[in-house]
């Protein structure tokens, strides 16, 4: 795992924790489609409907996950 998806990972995991069991929407933006692809795909990985991206004029990603 590289070092961006070892962020990624602490970041989900501290996420989900915050929610206590409770899952909620979250924003993040990441760099370009594969960063995106890599987070959403991160340990706890997103099921069908849990999470949208829309592309910015930017080339950078929102994601819209529900952890």
């Amino acid at each position: 795992m590289t070092q961006a998806g070892a962020s990624d990972a602490d970041h989900k995991k501290s996420l989900v924790r915050e929610a206590a069991g409770t899952k909620t929407w979250h924003h993040v933006v990441r760099a370009d489609a594969d960063a995106a692809a890599a987070y959403l795909n991160t340990d706890p990985a997103q099921g069908p409907g849990e999470a949208t991206i829309t592309t910015r004029p930017d080339g950078q990603i929102d994601i819209l996950a529900f952890l």
